[in-house]
């Protein structure tokens, strides 16, 4: 349904209209008006106890909600797995609050499901407020989906609770044109407590304040966040610890596996360091061994490794998500991310693959040769891929490409300018844009500025900005030919 806007209303992202008179409540998300979201998680508390046997958990969630715009608000919508319910929401001082729950698909990706709750809470511009949600359930992945990596479930095996599954409450709306950028652009600080048989390790990539032991051989974990971030990630299993001073270490499976991690992790650290600088704010890094097949992951704090890349004589995995801890926070003005750092880590894994494991020389243009033929192979049968650009794939769901044609891009840039300039770029804009955040605008200006290379412009507008790109690799048979074209222009 539309509804036409006379002059003087605006129209909110929550269904109602502001008015000099006063608000008005309506009954659809009007189309085609595009004001930001107005809410802003601001500090998450955290409590979960499971029942192991049954597959269920039981959350308290206590967040600070605060107003960012000028406008009043009177909902609050959040997301919560799709199996999971909530019993009751309160304020601080134990009044109950309002609240409804459904469980709806995303109105752009309809495979996914997920609790829809609102929470009737007026909010006044730049006001906080903090709610109390008590819900328990079951989590069974989201496999369905597409995403095979959320596999994520409750077991005294193994038990991952993160953002991904929305496995806690998360502030947003049942779109990722919504959801995505409010879950990126977050920035709150958090403390959680998990209770866990004392035979299990609860494992965080914040700051053990304590373990307590209760009853029934119970301990709870108590963690805060080290620094504000958008994500909370809790592995539950029967971990041990290697600590130092850059990097913990939980691993369960194999302890020589894990000591080679924290060998190649801190080369791996060190040689991105001298590379592109220190880590701002760093108080050190936390790698957790996941289950097979879970997927990695990296925020400012936490590196998620599944056990694969624990137990395979083969780092790049590792490599990859620590590169990610230097990447700068990608906001577009308009739209979603084309997640174009992940072609930027591909990149890295082979470089520092390359560099630190020594038997793979000349594993980079290798890998970019092999990545040029199958991107062909993939342009000549995807249709929408090949008349999409870079900068749309978030907006177009493509960004399972996001890993091979930026890292084809990334691959000519460091042949074509040289090591020297290409860390210096990465670095560079790592340092100025790490506080506020940057666009892909932002990003290829960047190159322009410290290149001052008359044609960088033309080459993004190939890779970022339109599917030129497409003309110089057709009739290439390798990524030094294409290399070539650019630099000897």
């Amino acid at each position: 349904m539309s509804v036409f806007l006379s002059a003087g209303l605006i129209a909110n992202d929550f269904g109602t209209v502001q008015s000099p008179t006063g608000t008005v409540r309506l009954e659809t998300t009007q189309v085609g008006v595009n004001i930001e979201f107005p809410l802003k998680t601001t500090d998450y508390h955290l409590e979960l106890s499971f029942d192991f046997l049954e597959g269920t958990h039981q959350g308290l969630a206590k967040i600070t909600i605060t107003n960012q715009s000028d406008l009043v608000v009177f909902e609050i919508p959040l997301l919560l797995y799709r199996l999971m319910n909530v019993s009751s929401v309160t304020d601080l001082s134990g009044r109950n609050i309002q609240f409804s729950q459904k469980v709806v698909q995303f109105s752009d990706f309809k495979k996914q499901q997920v609790n829809h709750i609102i929470v009737e809470q007026k909010i006044l511009p730049s006001e906080s407020k903090t709610i109390i949600l008590n819900y328990d359930g079951f989590l069974l992945g989201y496999s369905e989906t597409g995403m095979r990596y959320i596999t994520d479930r409750i077991s005294s095996d193994f038990t991952l609770i993160r953002e991904d599954a929305f496995a806690y409450p998360l502030l947003g709306k049942p779109s990722k044109a919504i959801f995505q950028p409010i879950i990126l652009s977050s920035n709150y600080n958090y403390t959680i407590e998990v209770t866990v048989p004392d035979s299990l390790v609860v494992a965080n990539g914040g700051i053990l304040e304590s373990i307590n032991a209760n009853v029934d051989n119970q301990v709870t974990y108590r963690y805060r966040s080290q620094q504000p971030g958008w994500r909370v990630d809790i592995a539950i299993a029967p971990y041990k610890k290697i600590q130092n001073e850059q990097l913990n270490i939980y691993y369960y499976n194999d302890s020589v596996a894990a000591q080679n991690i924290v060998k190649y992790g801190r080369m791996a650290f060190s040689l991105y360091e001298n590379l592109w600088g220190k880590l701002k704010d760093n108080n050190g890094i936390t790698i957790i061994e996941t289950e097979r097949g879970s997927g990695g992951q990296a925020s400012e704090t936490t590196i998620l490794l599944p056990s694969e890349a624990f137990s395979e004589d083969n780092y790049e995995y590792l490599f990859h998500e620590i590169s990610h801890l230097w990447n700068v926070r990608i906001t577009e003005k308009q739209g979603l991310t084309p997640r174009w750092d992940e072609g930027l880590a591909q990149f890295c894994q082979y470089l520092l693959s390359e560099i630190l494991e020594q038997k793979n020389n000349g594993l980079l243009i290798r890998t970019a040769n092999w990545f040029l033929g199958w991107f062909k192979n993939a342009l000549n049968e995807n249709e929408k891929l090949a008349n999409t650009p870079m900068i749309e794939y978030g907006n177009e769901k493509l960004t399972g490409y996001s890993y091979y044609q930026p890292m084809l891009m990334f691959t000519v840039l460091y042949y074509w300018f040289g090591e020297e300039v290409f860390h210096n770029v990465i670095g560079g804009f790592y340092k100025e844009y790490y506080d506020t955040g940057a666009s892909t605008k932002d990003f290829t200006e960047y190159w322009e500025k410290i290149t001052q290379s008359k044609h960088i412009q033309s080459f993004f507008d190939d890779w970022v900005y339109s599917t030129n790109y497409k003309n110089v690799i057709s009739d290439k048979g390798s990524i030094d030919e294409v290399i070539n074209y650019y630099s000897q222009r």
